[in-house]
């Protein structure tokens, strides 16, 4: 009885005196709807992300050049603005850094210029004196079908471009707010397969292979306090990208693509799904964005792509 009694207090000892379980890192993700975060997606809903002490909610936005001041702020600690936007930020003193990346170009998904059903425009020269939509003023691919259209013969200064959201495209092609938009999958797929509008062409056909669309986002103070966390993200991306290239797998990827993107399942089921994915971003993944921005007056400085990345 000695023994039994002995063992129980020693019991009851261990588990009052036993230190708390560590909560996972909490953390907020702002983003815009796109398929390029699909790492992220599966890794939340496949349990990826908890195996690895982190505890992240999502956050989607319209306008991804809300991000920014989100991060600064700390109502986001990761966001995913586009490399003009970062440019942009850091320009005017925010000191933003990539901490992980997403897939590459050339991608995956279609995307290009879509004029109205009724347009009858045919190629980036038609568009002098129309009114062209994109996603976000400054962004990537407001940047890129500037480029485009440019290295077609046509000055960009001649196209009147205004700001639609994604999800507002093909309602503003029909109203003909707009003449055309700029767009990528999953809204481009949407558009072309209900007929509101017609391909005229490939905004990305201008960027060079290995470049990066997205990425992970931190403010350089929150990253140098939370390496330890960014690792953690690195290693569950990582995770994640097998999952998601084996085609087993298929329909819980596009389940997590629809959640997140807010895309009805029946578009989710037919969109192209990321392959190529660098987590580990290169300073070259980087360079064409300083380059066109620096073209496109977005930034006045000459900034080594190298310091835009963490660590």
């Amino acid at each position: 009885m000695s023994l039994i009694r002995n063992l129980s207090m020693a019991i009851v000892l261990c588990a009052s005196t036993a230190l708390p379980v560590e909560a996972a890192t909490k953390i907020n993700f702002m983003y815009t709807a796109v398929t390029a975060w699909a790492e992220l997606y599966v890794a939340k809903d496949q349990g990826i992300l908890a195996k690895h002490g982190l505890d992240i909610d999502m956050t989607l936005t319209t306008n991804g050049s809300l991000i920014s001041a989100a991060l600064v702020a700390d109502t986001a600690q990761l966001g995913g603005p586009t490399p003009t936007i970062l440019l942009q930020a850091n320009e005017q003193g925010l000191d933003l850094v990539a901490v992980a990346g997403t897939n590459v170009y050339p991608l995956a998904s279609p995307s290009g210029v879509i004029a109205a059903a009724d347009s009858n425009l045919h190629g980036p020269k038609d568009l002098q004196g129309k009114r062209v939509g994109v996603p976000g003023l400054g962004g990537i691919i407001d940047v890129l079908t500037r480029k485009w259209v440019q290295s077609n013969g046509l000055d960009y200064h001649k196209v009147n471009w205004a700001e639609i959201g994604f999800p507002q495209m093909a309602d503003a092609l029909k109203s003909h707010l707009v003449d055309a938009v700029a767009s990528v999958d999953p809204f481009y797929t949407r558009v072309i397969a209900d007929k509101t509008g017609y391909d005229i062409g490939s905004y990305s056909s201008v960027i060079p292979a290995g470049t990066s669309p997205v990425n992970f986002v931190a403010t350089r103070a929150w990253a140098e306090k939370n390496r330890d966390t960014i690792k953690a993200l690195q290693a569950a991306l990582e995770e994640a990208a097998p999952y998601i290239n084996d085609p087993a797998n298929d329909k819980s990827v596009r389940a997590s693509l629809a959640t997140y993107t807010k895309l009805p399942p029946p578009v989710a089921a037919v969109i192209d799904v990321p392959k190529d994915f660098r987590v580990k971003i290169t300073p070259d993944a980087l360079a064409f964005w300083v380059e066109v921005s620096r073209e496109q007056g977005l930034i006045k400085g000459n900034p080594d792509p190298k310091s835009l990345i963490f660590p």
